[in-house]
């Protein structure tokens, strides 16, 4: 079975074709058979008749600088001194010949990715557990009013005791105390009885922050309370 002949316009560039030539031959990159490898390589230049200028000069190139490593093969050794003095061709030519390699197999990993994720259908959002139920309004100022009044409280009571001890409130455990102190009355509860009964500041930062939660997930709302309804109240939702 006659073996497919490739074509220079089949190859991306000289270095493509270049490893083509040393997996076709199966030898070392490390040691590769200049005079063999560059006779082959020339055999492909020549096919080259009508050609981009910018395309076949890089092939031409590559010719080029194989045909000065075979000549420097054919020459005798040049003492070390003077070797060091120049740049080794052979040497520059395997680093271009390694980095596209691994340039290569890196670019066929991508496209197989890439075919994969054709093959995907991207999902939609998946809807949340619940949607917020909000109802009501909420007074910006009512409440910043009451929360500043728990505060100005806590300031002029006496301080605690020391204890050493570490203090830990989460807003999912304010949020159900909060709640079960809603559901003890059938009538709505001012924010400044629900605040009140914070013991140190951080509970009531963090009970505040539940208070908003529930408010935004629709939990309980927010009615004005008292004469002119200056005063604002908390109601729990069924």
């Amino acid at each position: 079975m006659e073996e497919y002949r490739y074509k220079v316009s089949d190859f991306e560039g000289p270095l493509d074709l270049l490893l083509y030539l040393i997996e076709k031959n199966k030898v070392d990159i490390y040691n590769i058979p200049i005079a063999e490898i560059a006779d082959q390589f020339n055999e492909y230049v020549a096919q080259i008749e009508a050609f981009d200028v910018n395309y076949g000069s890089k092939f031409f190139l590559m010719a080029a600088t194989l045909l000065q490593i075979k000549s420097r093969h054919l020459l005798p050794k040049v003492k070390a001194v003077e070797a060091e003095e120049e740049d080794d061709p052979e040497e520059e030519l395997v680093r271009q010949l390694l980095e596209y390699k691994r340039m290569k197999e890196a670019s066929s990993v991508m496209a197989g990715l890439w075919e994969k994720r054709q093959l995907m259908h991207s999902r939609e959002r998946t809807p949340f557990a619940y949607e917020p139920k909000f109802s009501g309004t909420i007074e910006k100022n009512a409440l910043f009013h009451a929360f500043r009044l728990v505060c100005r409280a806590l300031t002029e009571k006496e301080p605690p005791p020391v204890r050493i001890e570490r203090e830990i409130y989460s807003v999912d455990e304010c949020m159900d105390t909060v709640l079960d102190f809603l559901r003890q009355s059938a009538k709505p509860r001012t924010v400044m009885a629900v605040f009140t009964r914070c013991r140190t500041r951080l509970e009531l930062v963090v009970t505040f922050l539940a208070v908003l939660e529930l408010l935004r997930t629709g939990r309980c709302r927010t009615l004005a309370d008292g004469e002119g309804g200056n005063t604002l109240a908390l109601q729990y939702i069924n």
